[in-house]
């Protein structure tokens, strides 16, 4: 028996699989939920007064689950920051 490797694509966006790939609906309530837990979890860590504003650019990638990197808005009360 031969085994043949096997590379996958996404022909309309010629995007591999398990590669980053751009999120186009930042505003899904999933996203925002990851964002919102984000800066929940570092402003426990941190002791800080984030608050979270909202998703600037966010990627995913899919392996055996969907991971995401995402550019967050923040507030401290006084500036925001991404």
């Amino acid at each position: 028996m031969v085994t043949i490797p096997l590379l996958a694509a996404d022909d309309r966006k010629r995007v591999l699989v398990g590669g980053w790939k751009s999120k186009e609906d930042l505003s899904e309530p999933h996203v925002t939920e990851i964002g919102r837990f984000a800066v929940m979890s570092t402003k426990k860590r941190s002791k800080n007064e984030f608050k979270f504003k909202s998703v600037e650019k966010g990627k995913t990638k899919v392996v055996s689950s969907t991971n995401y990197r995402l550019i967050l808005v923040v507030k401290d009360g006084k500036n925001c920051y991404q």
